[in-house]
């Protein structure tokens, strides 16, 4: 299954690219700030069968994002490219 990695997940275009996606059958990684949102809309994209994991990031600081990548790429069964 493919893998789409979106940012901002949680409202807007980044949610609706998410239901979109997973109604496709992609796995789904995203992030955003909002905790309680990211949740939500992890939950319901969950729904449609496909694999998703929702991470918060909480910091703008340079940098961050690349090293959080960094972190979740030995997450088990996924393949990253």
């Amino acid at each position: 299954m493919p893998v789409a990695i979106i940012t901002g997940a949680s409202k807007g275009l980044g949610r609706a690219l998410a239901g979109a996606l997973a109604a496709r059958g992609w796995d789904l990684v995203f992030d955003a700030r909002g905790v309680d949102a990211l949740a939500a809309a992890a939950e319901a994209v969950a729904g449609h069968g496909t694999r998703v994991r929702a991470c918060p990031v909480t910091s703008r600081k340079r940098g961050t994002g690349r090293s959080w990548w960094r972190r979740r790429a030995g997450w088990a069964g996924w393949t990253w490219w």
